[in-house]
This record gives C-alpha cells, sequence and structure tokens, in this order.
C-alpha cells in the first residue's frame, strides 16, 4: 500500500459501501477491477499513460477505502492540480453512469446513459450491493488541507437500495441480458415504476421467477384481470420482503415490476423490487 505523506495531501476518491450483510471475497475484487477498468478507459480517452489508482486508507464494517492517483514509475504522486482535476472528472463520472440507469420516470436531470463498456463495469461495480436490504453507495470527492491535515468533502454522491437495483435491472434491459422471462413467446416487455400491486392469489412456497407459479396479482395501470406473478431473483427475497409483517390478499404493495406482453396483451408480471406493503386500512 502506498502510504501518502502530509507532503502529499490532496485530492482522493471515497467509496463508501455498505452491503448491510457480508459479502463474497469474490464479488468485492471483481467490484474493485470494474472500478480500475472504468478509470482507465476515462483517463486514456487521449492515449495518455494513466496514473494508478491506490488504496491509500481502507476501513472495516462498511466498506470506506479512500482512493488517489499515483505515478509509480516517477516515484511521486501527480501534481495537485492534476489530482484534483482527475479526481473530480472521474467521480463526476461514475455519478452521472450510475444516475443515467437508476433515475425513475419523474426524475430529474435526465442523463445520457454511458458507454456500453462503462455499463457493464457499473453493473460489475454494484453487484456486491445487490439485493441486500438497506444497502447504500457512497461515492465522494474529498480533499485534505495541507495546513492541518483535515479531510473537507467537496462534493458527494450517495445510492440507496431502490436505486441500485433499478440501475441493475435498467443496465441488463440496455445490454440485452436475458431476463428470464416465463415463457420464451414473449414478445415484448414494458418496464412499470411504483404501480399498485394486489394479490389474487398467493401460495406459501418461495417467488417463483419462471415456470408455473400459484401467485396471481392485479396492476390497475395495466389489467383488472388477475395475472400470474413471478419475482426476479438475485436482487431481493421479495415475496418474503412484501409478506413477512403483512396478509399477502388483504393489502396494497407498491412495486416496480416488468409487464410481459404477447401481441399486446398482458400476460403476466416480474417484480423486481417492493417499494411499499400497505395494510388493509392504512390511506395509500
Amino acid at each position: 500500500m502506498v502510504e501518502l505523506l502530509s507532503e502529499h495531501d490532496g485530492d482522493r476518491i471515497v467509496i463508501f459501501l455498505d452491503p448491510g450483510q457480508p459479502v463474497e471475497l469474490g464479488d468485492l475484487s471483481e467490484s474493485f477491477a470494474a472500478l480500475a477498468r472504468m478509470y482507465e478507459r476515462h483517463y486514456r480517452s487521449n492515449g495518455e499513460i494513466a496514473p494508478k489508482l491506490f488504496v491509500t486508507k481502507l476501513e472495516t464494517g462498511s466498506i470506506l477505502m479512500e482512493i488517489a492517483p499515483y505515478l509509480p514509475l516517477m516515484g511521486h504522486v501527480v501534481s495537485t492540480m492534476d489530482t484534483s482535476i482527475i479526481v473530480a472528472d472521474f467521480t463526476n463520472r461514475m455519478w452521472r453512469g450510475i444516475k443515467a440507469f437508476s433515475s425513475g420516470p419523474h426524475d430529474t436531470p435526465k442523463l445520457e446513459a454511458p458507454s456500453t463498456d462503462d455499463a457493464r463495469d457499473i453493473r460489475e461495480f454494484v453487484k456486491p450491493l445487490l439485493g441486500k436490504k438497506g444497502a447504500e453507495l457512497g461515492i465522494t470527492h474529498a480533499k485534505y488541507e495541507k495546513t492541518d491535515g483535515e479531510k473537507r468533502t467537496v462534493v458527494e454522491y450517495s445510492f440507496d437500495e431502490a436505486e441500485l437495483n433499478r440501475a441493475a435491472i435498467n443496465i441488463d434491459a440496455a445490454l440485452n441480458e436475458p431476463l428470464a422471462l416465463p415463457s420464451p413467446n414473449a414478445a415484448t416487455t414494458k418496464t412499470l415504476y411504483e404501480v399498485m400491486l394486489f394479490m389474487d392469489q398467493a401460495n406459501r412456497g418461495p417467488g417463483k421467477e419462471k415456470g408455473r407459479t400459484g401467485d396471481k396479482g392485479v396492476i390497475p395501470e395495466v389489467s383488472d384481470k388477475a395475472l400470474p406473478v413471478w419475482f426476479r431473483k438475485g436482487y431481493q427475497d421479495l415475496k418474503e420482503h412484501m409478506t413477512k409483517d403483512v396478509n399477502p390478499m388483504t393489502s396494497t404493495f407498491v412495486v416496480d415490476a416488468f409487464v410481459q406482453l404477447v401481441n399486446d396483451e398482458p400476460r403476466g408480471y416480474i417484480v423486481f423490487n417492493v417499494h411499499q406493503a400497505i395494510p388493509d386500512g392504512e390511506p395509500h
């Protein structure tokens, strides 16, 4: 590890990952590798040699690490001005890349999606946080002042569990990744955000992602008919999350979901995020 002494104080990229539960070491290493790839593409856009990213501080618990550009071949840290520009540009690039995919239909500003390579690496970078209840990601541009060594925040971006899951879903769709739809004959899918779901039938088993399901529900925005309901795996144990504290048959759920369309007719729903479970009698 490179120790940056007081004379090298300057700008850092501070990454805060809080999965809320243990993370596989392989997932974590792949996440950091994706971050490094994205950084190299960003810095080498003009054919320049990229200063390596070095971890200068690492804290346990929730993962908090500080990163700074460093030129090991030259034996010194990048100049203060260059470091500030590199850190500012790259933290903004990460924020814009995630925000472009995590925004809901009514969120502003609407940002242009990043390159395909960046999208893939963003997906890999946030992977350790997906499906973790209460997960949180923070990306900060911080600056250490040479006068007293105190750190101050220049700009900070944060994403919560719902935003991270939504970003991953939208990146999968943008990259044409398979969605494991319940029927190979499905012509199209439509994404619904924050719609009401009323369960018409709910079995006692875990939610299924494909195949025959005993769960059926109504999304009035789409159809008055009760249609099969599947639950996207890999992000949350969604069905258990929905039903652990309420009676599913007498409650209203606010969800994000895919609707499967065949010849423009809705045939079923795939729930991929749950915002709220409202027991009967509570205001919607």
